[in-house]
């Protein structure tokens, strides 16, 4: 019965964040819309550490296949995934030259953590009783801490910038941002901002206050609320679809002239 309920909880994040990551990245592929590119990867990065951390368990911990599961799952889960995250938020502003500035530093930035966090030294102990819990404490502080630190305070500034920015234009009534209503975007980012928060505190809860037992619940529920957002941002404005629609339609309009 433990068994089961150690493994159930984090077999829901699975299913919740594979049918997420599924649904966004199909959206991408219909739509083309860069920050679907971004949070499709984030979303990946979730379910793919996820999955590791339950082959992790499956395969033993302190194994040799547990060992590198287990730096799977915290690389792909608590040191990326949340700014790639706030890189999505940033490409639902429709400033390219922006978003391109931030991919290439984030992309460097990924790259130094996941050599760190792979190089970090591993407490054996706490890894033998990772079950059901997130991991805190089991990799000794070393510079992975850092670049972890960075790149989740990053992520949150990110999305957290954006809402800010999506207000701010609707109280200079400018209606439209990145081709979305200013409202649309506002609420879609304060729902990723608070999904992002939820996240974070579940590893806080579980570090600070020793909840290991509730974070893959409020993770599950974390995420929920981010993809509220995301099917926010969906809703674009009338007239930003009328004149998608009248693009699309005005090369098939124009006479064929030898």
């Amino acid at each position: 019965m433990n068994t089961i309920l150690l493994f159930a909880s984090p077999i829901i994040n699975v299913l919740v964040t594979g049918i997420f990551a599924g649904m966004i990245t199909r959206q991408y592929l219909r739509r083309r819309r860069v920050y679907q590119l971004y949070w499709s990867i984030a979303l990946l990065m979730a379910f793919a550490a996820t999955i590791a951390y339950v082959v992790m368990i499956l395969a033993q911990p302190t194994s040799s296949l547990g060992i590198l599961c287990f730096r799977i799952y915290y690389t792909l889960g608590a040191a990326l995934m949340p700014s790639w995250l706030g890189l999505g938020s940033i490409a639902l502003l429709g400033k390219p030259m922006l978003t391109r500035s931030c991919l290439t530093f984030l992309s460097f930035l990924s790259v130094i953590a996941t050599a760190f966090t792979f190089d970090g030294s591993i407490d054996m102990q706490k890894l033998s009783q990772i079950a059901g819990t997130p991991g805190t404490g089991t990799l000794h502080p070393g510079p992975w801490l850092v670049t972890t630190i960075l790149l989740n305070t990053l992520g949150v500034v990110a999305i957290a910038g954006v809402a800010l920015y999506s207000g701010l234009k609707l109280v200079r009534k400018q209606s439209q941002v990145g081709g979305l209503q200013s409202l649309n975007l506002l609420w879609a980012n304060v729902l990723i901002m608070a999904g992002a928060l939820i996240d974070a505190a579940a590893g806080t809860l579980a570090r600070v206050l020793g909840l290991q037992s509730t974070f893959w619940i409020i993770m599950a529920l974390g995420w929920i609320v981010f993809f509220a957002g995301v099917l926010l941002t969906g809703r674009r404005s009338k007239k930003s679809q009328a004149t998608a629609t009248s693009t699309n339609a005005s090369p098939q309009s124009q006479p064929v002239t030898p």
